[in-house]
Formats: structure tokens, sequence, C-alpha cells
């Protein structure tokens, strides 16, 4: 064998030995870093509201599928996503779904991540060679089951800042939210100030909306009486005489 024949024959193996040994894994901290391109990426405006994709692939080598696939990771993912939609005020129509696939053509360390709006999602023909089906697929919760309630993606809190019942403090997902001095309401307030329901939040298109429930002294965001609102990061609701912080934890 010539020596330039040799030498690439050397280099070839002992590049490829090392690529196989010491590639780095992949973090989940890189896989939210490229959901985060993605969704910023792919948002489309509709009469001045921007709406993100709600279906989400993430594609990651054979070595990486079996290290990181697993109910607790796609759960952090998904919880992020949800975040993501909050923190940048975007909507998402539709359930929020989150899987895995694998592929051999990458190499370890790397990820690649398709989205796609439910409605414009293509029918995908799977290379049984080269992609494994979904393992997991992690959809929005139904509450169909009243006795096996799924688990709480929380994403957001309420804090009380000023008022009786200062510190009180509330982390939320997708279920409602009920405020006021009614002791069974989810955000218990003792200011007399406030009705019994004195306003509730929903979850719409992956949003946190507060309504007031016909409450006797109204309801206030930043300032401002509300009927109904969609609620941003940092917003302020007063209620009675408390004011309430909303974030995303």
């Amino acid at each position: 064998m010539g020596a330039l024949k040799w030498e690439f024959f050397l280099k070839k193996h002992i590049e490829g030995f090392f690529n196989r040994k010491f590639a780095s894994e992949l973090e989940v901290a890189e896989i939210e870093k490229n959901l985060e391109r993605e969704i910023l990426l792919k948002k489309e405006k509709k009469e001045n509201i921007a709406y993100v994709p709600n279906v989400y692939t993430i594609y990651v080598s054979a070595p990486d599928y079996q290290r990181i696939c697993s109910q607790r990771i796609t759960d952090e993912l998904y919880t992020g996503i949800e975040k993501q939609v909050i923190a940048n005020d975007f909507f998402m129509e539709d359930k929020l779904i989150v899987s895995f696939m694998q592929n051999i053509e990458l190499k370890k360390g790397m990820c690649d991540i398709k989205s796609f709006f439910r409605l414009s999602i293509p029918e995908i023909q799977e290379d049984k060679d080269s992609i494994e089906s979904h393992t997991i697929v992690l959809e929005r919760p139904s509450f169909s089951k009243p006795l096996n309630l799924p688990q709480e993606y929380k994403v957001a809190s309420l804090t009380v800042v000023d008022g009786p019942d200062t510190e009180a403090y509330l982390e939320f997902g997708e279920r409602p939210i009920y405020i006021g001095r009614r002791e069974k309401n989810e955000f218990f307030l003792t200011d007399k100030n406030a009705s019994r329901v004195h306003s509730y939040i929903v979850f719409e298109k992956h949003r946190h909306l507060l309504y007031d429930a016909d409450s006797l002294n109204g309801t206030y965001v930043n300032g401002q009486k509300i009927k109904s609102q969609c609620l941003k990061f940092g917003d302020e609701i007063q209620v009675g005489n408390t004011i309430i912080l909303y974030e995303v934890v």
C-alpha cells in the first residue's frame, strides 16, 4: 500500500474510531434550544396574532434515542414549549404533540426537529431502515376520566405581592383556576374586598385567559378594569385590595 493510501486509510479509520468513541452525547438543553429556534422560525401571523406549530417531531441518533427517549424528558420538553408560547406572547391551536423518532443517519449528539401545524401535517412514508416509529407521543391531557386525572404540566404561577395574603403562591397549567374568598377556590384569598368567586383563569389556545366573575368590585389587569384578558408574563392582577403577579415558572 502506497504512503498516501496508507495515510488516508489511517486517517479514515482513526477519525471514525474517535468519532464513535468520544462523540458528545445529546443534552436536553440542546434540544430545548433547537425547539426554541424552530418555534421562532415557524411562527405565522393571522390578523396580527402570532401562531406557532402544535406538532413537534424530534429526530435523534440511535444511541441518543436509547438514552434520552423517556416519558420524563418528553414531559419536560412539552412543558418547555408551553412556556415559550406564553413568554413570547404566541398562540397555538389544537393539541400540542411532542414525539421522538430515531434516525440512524444522524450522528451522536445531533438532533433534527420538524414542526407542523395540525392541519398541514404531511403523510410520512417511513423508511424502516433509517427511522423507528414513535415510541413516545405526548398530547395535551384529556379530562375524560375524573378518577384518573392526567399529569398537570405546570407552566405559570400566581403570587400575591400586595394585600392580606402576601406571598400566597400557586403553580398551575391547563386546569381552570378560581380566585376569591370561597375556601375551595384553587387560589383562596382572605381579602374582604374580594368576592367569593371573584375571577377565574382558563386555558385556551395554550394561553391563560382571565375572566371577571361578575365580581362586586371588578377585576383589573395592570390598572385597567377588564371583563376578560389574555395574560402575559409579568401582568399584575388586582382583586379587591390584593395584587397578584402572573409569571412563567
